[in-house]
């Protein structure tokens, strides 16, 4: 074991790079083991925007995407961060406040009663919100951290014994977590995303409903191409694309933006997001281990809020 002020974080995705980041600035040494460097992790599938999806318990995931919101905030002040702001539609299936627009400052909802293009009785709320585009942001990150001193190390960790040299240590491994911790309360969420040839006149939207079994609509305009979305199949584990998913996102989107017909596909990916009733943020009760992990589709949403709170917790 380390000294106490030596952490090791296991995991390099969005949630593994922030935590290393708060607690390396909050004057720490800090080290990152990792079997998949960012790029080659679920956080490189993301689209990414902030929105708060499919993470619960409802009152601290508010209160984590808050804290984020206004980190991305002032990273979006910096053009090489890969943060900017954009219009983004939520469609909603019910007439009732979301839970989420509690995490949203007030000033940054521009209309709380847009009509539903398909269904008049639905309604939506365009916001002004964090657009996080992640090829940018994750080597932000990365070169962030080892400007704070942090080194990253490459290694496939197969259990917890093999982890106690590296103790104190903050788990973020998301899935892996289910193996390692042995955690069946985890669960894969496979998301497949589609990304066409960029548009400057398609609009950012997504519907918080079903449109197909476990499948949505949801468009992100960034610099490399438009993200469009998407399926959240939870317990599904494969990592294979399903082109008739793809074929049904693209119809999805159409009916929201037809002109996304006309736009060739530049690729297709399929990640796996750690679904989980609960995101576990709180002290292992046997090992000197903080966890941080089952964000669902809110990873980012919640990164830098759930990092502060790892550090609180040291």
């Amino acid at each position: 074991m380390k000294n106490s002020t030596h952490i090791t974080v296991l995991g390099a995705g969005v949630s593994g790079l922030t935590t290393a980041i708060v607690l390396a600035e909050h004057g720490f040494k800090v080290d990152i083991i990792t079997k998949d460097l960012p790029k080659q992790t679920t956080s490189a599938v993301a689209a990414a925007i902030w929105f708060p999806y499919q993470a619960y318990p409802v009152n601290k995931v508010n209160t984590w995407s808050r804290t984020s919101f206004l980190r991305f905030k002032h990273l979006a002040k910096n053009k090489d961060s890969g943060v900017s702001f954009i219009p983004f539609t939520a469609y909603l299936d019910t007439q009732q406040k979301p839970w989420w627009l509690d995490a949203l400052p007030a000033e940054y909802i521009l209309n709380d009663n847009v009509q539903h293009p398909i269904h008049p009785e639905y309604r939506g709320y365009t916001l002004n919100v964090p657009l996080i585009e992640t090829p940018f942001y994750l080597d932000y990150l990365l070169n962030r951290f080892k400007e704070s001193g942090g080194e990253l190390i490459q290694q496939e960790v197969g259990s917890v014994q093999e982890l106690e040299a590296y103790f104190p240590m903050v788990n973020c491994t998301g899935l892996g977590s289910k193996y390692l911790f042995n955690d069946e309360k985890l669960y894969p969420v496979q998301g497949q995303v589609v990304r066409v040839a960029a548009n400057q006149e398609i609009r950012g939207m997504a519907t918080e409903y079903e449109l197909g079994d476990q499948e949505m609509a949801y468009i992100i305009p960034r610099t490399d191409g438009i993200i469009l979305g998407g399926s959240a199949k939870k317990h599904e584990s494969s990592t294979k694309a399903d082109p008739s998913l793809t074929e049904r996102i693209i119809t999805y989107c159409s009916k929201f933006e037809p002109a996304v017909l006309e736009l060739p596909v530049l690729d297709v990916k399929v990640g796996l997001r750690p679904g989980r009733p609960q995101i576990r943020l709180e002290k292992d009760p046997h090992l000197p281990i903080i966890h941080n992990y089952g964000h669902g589709g809110a990873g980012y949403t919640v990164s830098w809020g759930c990092a502060e709170e790892v550090m609180k917790l040291f």
